[in-house]
């Protein structure tokens, strides 16, 4: 098969929606990040075609914020304070949204200095909301929906270390030694589940190995989060009335 011509804008990465982290790269010695080339080429779009929505369905509205528009309703993902999205990351898929959150310096047009966040906050929505509660999603995820938390699928490998549950959130310390999307990643990672709006979603926080940053410090980042995307989508969804013949 023949690879169309290429364009400019941002085209679909292939993979598993849940672990959005593959266009990440570290690079060097001061623990910068860095993108090397989007995964995939424009010819992933006519293979994935079953799988992806269009793209208008996912847009930028501001550096630190995105919408997703998922299976009708209008979800906006606000990040923790001091940290920005990924631009070119925001997607939809048919199994729910996702998009990058990581330190602003990063997606500059001359990154430097140090970043605040050793890291990157992997976040996904998905297409339906709480079923029943924090405490019955807990009781879910650390027995038979372990895969759920896995970065790699595999819920044998993972071990829940620390369960923090509040009104709002449910928080769990995550080890697992799989393979990690992200290289240089610790195996051990915070994961939250809050809600966005009508549906229920979720960020990971992947710090990089020797990153040093506590517990603390990385729930503090993701109650940001939740916090931030909460107030966002006080209001009722939006239904969303796609254009004719858009997409």
């Amino acid at each position: 098969m023949s690879t169309p011509t290429s364009r400019t804008e941002r085209t679909p990465v292939p993979g598993d929606a849940i672990s959005p982290h593959t266009c990440l790269r570290r690079r060097g010695a001061r623990g910068h990040l860095g993108w090397s080339g989007r995964i995939g080429a424009l010819w992933w779009g006519l293979v994935l075609t079953g799988l992806l929505l269009s793209a208008c369905a996912a847009s930028l509205t501001q550096a630190d914020r995105a919408v997703l528009r998922i299976e009708g309703a209008r979800v906006t993902i606000v990040a923790p304070p001091g940290l920005c999205v990924d631009p070119a990351s925001p997607d939809v898929r048919r199994q729910g949204g996702f998009l990058l959150i990581s330190d602003c310096t990063l997606f500059a047009a001359n990154p430097g200095g140090v970043p605040r966040l050793n890291g990157v906050i992997g976040v996904t929505v998905s297409t339906s909301g709480l079923d029943e509660d924090f405490a019955a999603l807990e009781g879910f995820l650390t027995g038979p929906g372990r895969a759920a938390l896995s970065r790699s699928g595999r819920g044998d490998l993972v071990t829940v270390l620390e369960t923090r549950r509040q009104q709002d959130t449910l928080a769990l310390k995550v080890r697992d030694p799989g393979p990690s999307p992200v290289p240089g990643t610790a195996p051990e990672f915070w994961r939250i589940f809050f809600m966005a709006g009508p549906r229920l979603a979720s960020g990971a926080l992947s710090q990089f190995e020797g990153g040093g940053m506590t517990d603390a410090e990385a729930l503090a980042w993701l109650d940001g989060l939740a916090t931030a995307t909460a107030t966002a989508n006080s209001a009722p969804a939006s239904p969303v009335t796609e254009a004719a013949g858009s997409g």
